[in-house]
């Protein structure tokens, strides 16, 4: 039998004997926690039932606001609902056999700070950091000034210390040292193959729709795999199940809609979520020049509690983008589009803290690119997912284990002269992710992965380690933390890293037979909070990778010749200072790094129906998403209802390989020399050496004033801003054959306007 077969049927079998949700006959608590003032949700707030009797339970609150408890014995229960930054609540319930209690509450502002309460499972807070991941809730998304109301993911992202994009176009986002192909991004476990938009401001993840986001820079657990570089695991907001709740934003880049309406109260809602650019009609105006871009995305997600122990939640994403990214004079087209479905069902039983999970996944990438004029080139891929988690919940320790398997299939033409190539690779594997407490000042998070494939792909087996210390007790203004880990990339992405507006991407599995991309990471950091409203952070890394593919150039211009492999390693360090008080936030940020390849030996890179070429000129070089420093600064002022935020954000220049000049080349044929004399030959390009110089440094300033309007079921938003304030002339792309320079966006003023109904 096949081994693709093989582990398709072992996720079956098991799937079928897979728990399905009993209906309970003890009581249950649900409710929704908002803020006093204007009524908006909670998400994160802590709500705890401590029973007469000395038994505890808890939970948080949903993006929504909302909790549900289950499996409750009946008696009298003290109830405690906190959350920072508002005073804590306290109330008495008594709660019957099989009955479901609804209790909603408001909290009131504090001006003290609330120490954080965590409930059955630790998560980290929002703004702080361990080895690599920071956990990102939506109203950090607002603190970035933007030219939309609704905020997106993408643009917080570059805040970040390590992550580097080349432009403020072509929807690519390089961390630490990977490329933008090394990156796993998960929207509710589905993989998304291209999630940033064609303008780099933009992705598929809109503030309105985000619960939280799980970002690694590195040195994630064995839950994530396939990627060799970084980690962004979104979670969406569930639904809101008991009233109709709706947004709309207009803007100069993006106009937007969302509606989130109970299907059965108190069960079922569903979330719906529709973008779309404007910034291709109005541009010309605006800005004096045209911004060819089209793009959007479509968002759809079903939550249902099926019973008290089990729920269900169905997740679909449409994205697409078309436009131009290359100059005026060398029109090269590029367009693609996502569609990602999946649902996930949880089983907790009444009477076991073990919690249990079954996932489907589809996930599609269709891609075309025009390199010149009747020449067209096409990349599709298919990813289907299946897995299986059970999570034992032991008070402060925790160990998690799963069983997955995967379907991907590749389709790409790279035009005239060229074969079509369709080709597939199935995998599947287990891992362990585990969490133990061994004082109340050390947590240690050691886990393991393994994966087998189906076409001559090794097998692989990664270990992964975290690691938490407090050295002055649970309360400690001070943390250490470390992350260790070793990767493997089974399926490549390849494209044109020198050519910023060539983003045509081909995924394709890794060579048979031969070793595949890996990587290891080591990051170790240390906090200091000196005082409540003020942090500091320094964090060291260290990326070390192998069997990495890369392009080289011949003599001819424009023409990639193919892939040679590299090997390389990326460290640096990040040093962050974050003041948070009441009406003030101040974020500043700088990364000193270095990322270096090396040619390796014996240098080749196969991919089917992809040329393969030796060596380049230089053993070792940077390549172009070597940034070596990297200032981030962002402010954000805030006086009853006006808020102002700026942001200033500087990279020194990225690697380039110059051009030295241009020759004729003829080809003389021996039997018919006398026809060179009338051959205008080819033009040839004499190139230095590869990545040998750099761009200019690129900085940029943005702000924006927002101004709310709240009312007891709406809130209106009204939002002016300008990017790049000092106008910039920031070099995008510079054509060294028509000398053609495009830059990056120029002054951009921007009016918005957004209204939340609740």
């Amino acid at each position: 039998m096949p081994r693709r077969l093989q582990v398709f049927l072992l996720v079956a079998v098991i799937a079928a004997g897979f728990p399905i949700g009993v209906s309970a006959q003890l009581a249950s608590v649900r409710g929704t926690i908002t803020e006093a003032g204007g009524g908006a949700p909670l998400p994160g707030a802590s709500v705890v039932l401590e029973e007469d009797g000395g038994g505890r339970r808890g939970t948080l609150t949903d993006a929504a606001g909302e909790f549900l408890l289950t499996r409750l014995r009946p008696g009298t229960y003290y109830l405690t609902i906190s959350f920072v930054g508002f005073a804590t609540r306290t109330d008495t319930l008594s709660l019957g056999f099989d009955e479901e209690v609804v209790f909603d509450a408001s909290l009131q502002e504090s001006e003290e700070v609330l120490d954080e309460v965590v409930v059955e499972e630790t998560r980290e807070t929002e703004g702080r950091s361990t080895a690599g991941l920071e956990v990102v809730r939506p109203s950090a998304l607002a603190r970035v000034p933007m030219p939309d109301v609704s905020y997106d993911l993408a643009g917080y992202l570059l805040t970040l210390p390590g992550f580097v994009s080349p432009g403020d176009r072509g929807g690519q986002l390089y961390v630490r040292g990977g490329t933008s192909t090394q990156n796993l991004v998960l929207v509710d476990g589905i993989p998304i193959f291209q999630p940033f938009h064609i303008v780099g401001f933009y992705s598929a993840f809109p503030a309105d729709i985000i619960s939280f986001a799980d970002v690694y820079a590195g040195g994630f657990g064995a839950r994530y795999g396939g990627r060799i570089s970084s980690v962004v695991d979104v979670t969406t907001a569930n639904g809101s199940k008991e009233r109709v709740e709706g947004a709309f934003s207009m803007a100069p880049f993006v106009s937007g809609v969302r509606v989130s309406l109970p299907v059965e109260i108190g069960k079922v809602s569903l979330t719906g979520s529709i973008r779309e650019s404007v910034i291709e009609h109005i541009a010309p105006e605006l800005l004096g020049q045209e911004l060819p871009y089209r793009f959007g995305d479509r968002f759809l997600k079903l939550h249902a509690f099926l019973n008290q122990t089990s729920s269900l939640s169905i997740t679909g994403l449409r994205t697409f983008d078309q436009g131009n990214l290359g100059t005026t004079e060398a029109e090269r087209p590029s367009s693609w589009k996502n569609d990602a479905f999946g649902f996930r069902y949880t089983f907790l039983p009444d009477t076991d803290a073990v919690l249990s999970q079954f996932a489907m996944h589809y996930s599609r990438m269709e891609s075309f690119y025009e390199p010149a004029p009747n020449v067209r080139q096409q990349a599709d891929v298919d990813a289907f997912t299946m897995e299986i988690l059970i999570a034992y919940l032991m008070g402060k320790s925790r160990v998690h284990m799963g069983l997955f398997g995967n379907l991907n299939r590749f389709h790409y033409d790279l035009g005239p002269g060229s074969r079509a190539v369709s080709v597939g690779i199935t995998s599947g594997g287990v891992y362990a992710d585990t969490q133990f407490e061994v004082s109340p000042t050390f947590r240690i998070e050691p886990g393991i992965r393994y994966e087998v494939f189906s076409r001559g792909v090794r097998g692989s087996l990664a270990p992964r380690l975290r690691a938490l210390f407090l050295p002055f007790g649970p309360g400690s203004r001070q943390q250490w933390s470390a992350a260790w880990g070793r990767y493997h990339q089974q399926i490549v992405g390849l494209n044109n890293e020198q050519d910023v507006s060539d983003v045509f991407t081909i995924w394709a599995p890794a060579p048979p037979n031969s070793p595949v991309p890996k990587a290891t990471h080591l990051i170790v950091g240390v906090q200091q909070r000196l005082f409540r409203w003020l942090e500091l952070s320094l964090e060291g890394y260290n990326k070390a990778m192998s069997n990495l593919a890369f392009p080289v150039f011949g003599d001819i211009p424009n023409a990639l010749e193919g892939f040679s492999r590299v090997k390389g390693t990326a460290r640096g360090v990040d040093l962050r200072a974050e003041i948070n008080r009441r009406a003030f936030y101040l974020q500043l940020g700088y990364t000193l790094s270095e990322v270096e390849y090396t040619w390796a030996d014996p240098g080749r890179f196969v991919i089917q129906g992809v040329q393969t070429v030796g060596a380049g000129d230089r053993a070792t070089f940077n390549p172009p998403h070597d940034r070596p420093h990297q200032v981030n600064g962002t402010l954000q002022y805030s006086i009853g209802s006006t808020s102002f935020s700026a942001r200033w954000q500087y990279g020194s220049g990225l690697p380039f390989t110059q051009i030295e000049g241009f020759h004729q080349a003829i080809a003389i044929n021996p039997e018919f020399p006398l026809d060179a004399l009338t051959d205008p030959g080819r033009t040839n390009v004499s190139r230095g050496p590869s990545y040998g110089a750099r761009l200019p440094a690129y900085h940029r300033l943005d702000v924006s004033v927002d101004h709310r309007f709240v009312r007891r079921r709406s809130t209106t938003t009204l939002q002016a801003g300008v990017i790049n304030v000092y106008d910039r002339a920031n070099i995008f792309q510079y054509n060294f054959f028509s000398g053609e320079r495009v830059n990056q966006l120029p002054l951009v003023p921007s009016i918005g306007l957004s209204v939340e109904l609740r």
